[in-house]
């Protein structure tokens, strides 16, 4: 059987269909998502989904769903059945679960067994043979989960389902739905630990990656299908970096940190920033001390370092953007910090205002790392550039970022002309580029900041609103699609600023022709 298997998943791995991976349930959310634009990608019906949209394999256990087949006729090319098929249907007739497996809490036991079983939770064999796929291809693969809504309340199913022929009755399907999401979100948490499958699960739930509407809108669900891209040229000077800062509004959970980074990644980002500080040593003992609610507890030293990268979240934001095809970088706050980032070789790191009264930090950092550096310049004054240019300013690049430290700055406050002076410098000095860190709200103080020479601009990411995340009103919600019309913005400015090179466009023309010289 395994052997029937094994030359199945080779011949799908072998599909030149990039590494997407589609999951079709019969969720009511499956009617807000068009069907038949789907980028390339292998497609895994559950039960009689095919109803809906015909794949390459379906999976299935009940009795009534070969039944509800045969009525419609088997559309798959293959089948995990439950059931044995007729003898014209290609099929592998699963065995049932080993006694020593059959518990509830060993599913993430029974995805990782070579053996395939005949699963009540069909997903949980849709996403093994997903990451069976991933390992032939030796890439991880992204897979979208379409009508998993796991409740009943908005209708059972798609009106593109037809009849459902499952014979359970409305109270039985709730208890059923709410143990396969149970089940579902423990692997939503096994795979965002590691590199093997990405879960795209598209629905209304505060763990969904896209709402349906977001999935059909083509810019944003094309840059998603793709997994992986080619990072940004640094150096290109034709390009503004856009960063994405992720601050701590990953909220120490390595769920939500994927999710940023992935999200950041699709709508456009060149590069992902987040923060780090060695908190017991940054703070005062009475600072860590002060009252500050968050649920890691009442103090600020709590909320502190429950939003802190450790080491293992700074490791999977390191394999997240390599699979993801982004590089990243990170405020480091203190030595501490610096120490712990070293072994990633970085080729940035940044500066933040927070410290830009740190100096003898800085004279230790520039002494040891001889990398890039990117500096931003809020609640400072010109006395501070001469700092950051004899302390930096060695031959290596300096992005140098105007920035008001003020959340948000209002408008009248965000004195974007700061930005042509800083261009001028870097006229002079050609490792000197220039840029902003937004604080206002927005995309016209970015916008107007490239119109006067920014070549990087950070905006603050954050997903869903939080009360008690400090600065986060700030941010740009991932959650829609504001960071996607954001960088649009931004890119938009890029094209029309042009070269400043004076010349006749193409498109000019003139009314009168010019009269004839006597």
């Amino acid at each position: 059987m395994q052997a029937s298997i094994d030359i199945r998943v080779a011949e799908w791995a072998a599909r030149n269909t990039g590494n997407v991976i589609y999951v079709i349930g019969k969720g009511p959310s499956l009617d807000e998502v068009e069907l038949g634009g789907l980028p390339p990608g292998i497609t895994i019906n559950l039960n009689d989904s095919e109803r809906i949209l015909p794949g390459d394999v379906g999976v299935f256990s009940a009795n009534w769903v070969r039944h509800s087949l045969k009525e419609e006729g088997f559309r798959c090319d293959f089948y995990l059945a439950g059931k044995p098929l007729p003898a014209d249907v290609p099929h592998l007739v699963l065995p049932p679960i080993p006694i020593e497996l059959d518990q509830d809490e060993l599913e993430v036991v029974r995805i990782n067994e070579r053996e395939f079983f005949d699963e009540s939770f069909l997903l949980l064999n849709a996403l093994k043979l997903a990451d069976r796929i991933g390992k032939v291809r030796r890439e991880p693969q992204k897979v979208y989960l379409l009508g998993f809504d796991f409740t009943i309340s908005g209708g059972s199913l798609s009106t593109k389902a037809g009849v459902d022929l499952s014979g359970a009755t409305a109270l039985e399907r709730e208890a059923i739905i709410q143990a396969q999401e149970n089940a579902f979100r423990q692997f939503q948490h096994y795979f965002a630990k590691g590199d093997r499958l990405q879960l795209v699960h598209v629905g209304t739930k505060p763990y969904s990656t896209l709402s349906p509407a977001a999935f059909g809108r083509d810019d944003q669900h094309k840059g998603l299908a793709t997994v992986r891209r080619e990072p940004v040229d640094l150096a290109d000077p034709d390009r503004v970096l856009v960063v994405a800062e992720l601050t701590n509004n990953h909220l120490g959970s390595a769920e939500r940190l994927v999710k940023m980074v992935e999200r950041a990644t699709a709508a456009g980002a060149d590069l992902i920033k987040v923060q780090k500080r060695h908190v017991d040593t940054f703070y005062t003992a009475e600072q860590l001390a002060s009252y500050y609610w968050s649920p890691f507890g009442e103090t600020l030293g709590d909320y502190r370092r429950g939003v802190e990268l450790s080491d293992d979240l700074l490791d999977l934001l390191d394999a997240t953007c390599k699979r993801c095809g982004i590089e990243w970088f990170c405020s480091v706050l203190d030595l501490q910090s610096y120490q712990a980032l070293k072994r990633f070789s970085p080729r940035l790191i940044k500066i933040p205002s927070t410290i830009s009264n740190h100096r003898d930090y800085h004279a230790e950092l520039a002494a040891d790392y001889k990398g890039a550096v990117v500096v931003s310049t809020g609640f400072t004054e010109d006395e501070y550039l001469d700092h950051v240019m004899s302390t930096y300013g060695d031959g290596r690049v300096v992005y140098l970022l105007h920035c008001i430290s003020a959340y948000p700055t209002p408008a009248a406050n965000c004195n974007i002309a700061v930005v042509r002076r800083y261009n001028e410098l870097a006229n002079a000095k050609k490792e000197v580029i220039p840029g902003y860190s937004s604080h206002d709200l927005g995309s016209l103080g970015c916008m107007l900041a490239v119109a006067s020479g920014a070549r990087m601009l950070e905006k603050h990411v954050k997903l869903g609103d939080v009360d008690w995340v400090h600065f986060d009103k700030v941010a740009i919600d991932l959650e829609g699609d504001e960071f996607t019309r954001f960088i649009a913005d931004v890119r938009r400015t890029e094209e029309m600023m042009g070269d400043g090179v004076k010349r006749v466009q193409d498109v000019e023309h003139h009314k009168y022709k010019v009269a004839n010289k006597a």
